[in-house]
């Protein structure tokens, strides 16, 4: 019995090694040998650093797609469309130039048909209507810059600063994008006059020209928040004006802070922290702060709650910001700035999130105040809604981290 099941499991062992080593052989769908005729008519409408060519499919039952071989920068590419289309889209071309495209006709097979030669001529490329585009100003702590991207071309807008001694240029930022239009601060800057140098680089590698200018940025320094306080249980009074809450009740303190998430994780310099208020008070409510030093605001960032959280349940959606310098006195408070937060996408709520609005999340999203706003020891945020609560009667707020900039009085 025993050899018997010893001879049973050395047939075994050898059948699962003979399939063990039996090598997997990849072979076409359907080898028929068949070559597809050429795509015919091929028609050209040239775009901005490309063109999409159309054209009439081969008759042929076992097409499987077409492709277009071109060549970039001395780069080989290809761009396929399916045999449910009569269309594709080269591009990454970063001149106007006369290029040579080839289409070909694919089986299921991979045999290629004859190829169908094709001039295209692209319309100016993305980085140099992008580089056109951007305007540039001095802003708090370093510069301002706005441009157009109406091709929603996928661009990075490179940042540069010359070093007053060495000369050498040093990159600051990089700016990545895919949006139509947009605006981004370069910051960290003392207020001295620098030489700037702004360009435009897609995922080609293609380069639009510089933009050099002379900017000097304007003074501020990061407010110290180890001076900050809670004062929301000092019970000073709060200007009920516009929006009140939509229940009709009175703003009233003090607003209670969830235990185990407390107010000071708002401003202690750690994103991994996280302030959340109890849910279901009246919107809006109120939060004030006692910076601990004078100063004409000029600017804050803040966090979101990230993850599943981000642009949804208890982050901020709508909110102003009051400060004074008397907290006794209910009259005394002026509303600095209001803020409602959009997507960097411009896509709603709901929608998946997009490269822009998910570096948004990590680096955090930055607000200006006017110019002109008085200099205020106090704040306070005056929360409207939140994206979980948009135009609510109830919500609740919560985030990572706040930090404020501004000129010291």
């Amino acid at each position: 019995m025993q050899n018997t099941k010893t001879s049973l499991s050395l047939y075994l062992l050898l059948l699962i090694t003979a399939f063990a080593c039996k090598q997997d052989t990849i072979v076409p769908i359907n080898d028929d040998g068949t070559v597809p005729g050429p795509v015919k008519s091929p028609q050209v409408l040239n775009i901005s650093g490309g063109a999409q060519i159309s054209f009439v499919l081969p008759d042929a039952t076992n097409l499987l797609y077409v492709k277009a071989v071109y060549t970039v920068n001395g780069m080989p590419m290809e761009a396929k469309s399916s045999f449910y289309k009569n269309k594709l889209t080269v591009e990454g071309y970063g001149d106007t130039n006369e290029h040579e495209v080839s289409l070909y006709a694919v089986s299921r097979s991979e045999k290629l048909s004859d190829p169908v030669s094709v001039k295209i001529k692209p319309l100016t490329p993305p980085v140099i209507n992008i580089r056109k585009s951007l305007f540039v100003v001095e802003t708090f702590g370093g510069i301002f810059t706005r441009f157009q991207n109406p091709d929603k071309a996928n661009v990075v807008i490179k940042v540069l600063v010359q070093d007053s001694a060495s000369k050498e240029w040093i990159n600051i930022n990089n700016f990545y994008t895919a949006l139509d239009s947009g605006k981004f601060s370069t910051r960290g800057l003392p207020p001295v006059p620098r030489l700037f140098g702004l360009y435009v680089k897609d995922r080609w590698n293609n380069v639009s020209d510089t933009l050099f200018t002379i900017k000097t940025p304007v003074y501020e320094e990061q407010l110290d928040k180890t001076k900050w306080v809670d004062i929301r249980k000092k019970n000073y009074p709060i200007p009920q004006l516009d929006p009140v809450p939509n229940s009709g009740l009175a703003i009233v303190e003090p607003v209670d802070y969830s235990g185990s998430y407390p107010v000071k994780n708002l401003w202690d310099n750690s994103v991994t922290t996280m302030f959340h208020t109890k849910e279901k008070y009246d919107l809006p409510f109120w939060l004030p702060i006692d910076l601990g030093v004078k100063a004409v605001l000029s600017r804050y960032k803040l966090w979101q709650r990230p993850q599943t959280y981000s642009f949804d349940h208890g982050n901020p959606h709508k909110w102003e910001i009051w400060g004074t310098n008397d907290v006794t006195k209910a009259d005394s408070w002026v509303k600095l700035t209001d803020q409602v937060m959009v997507k960097p996408s411009g896509n709603s709520q709901g929608v998946a999130l997009t490269a822009d609005d998910l570096l948004a999340i990590t680096d955090g999203q930055e607000f200006d105040f006017p110019v002109g706003i008085p200099a205020v020891r106090y704040i306070a945020w005056k929360h409207i809604d939140s994206w979980g609560s948009i135009d609510g009667y109830t919500g609740h707020l919560h985030m990572m981290e706040l930090t404020i900039w501004g000129q010291k009085q």
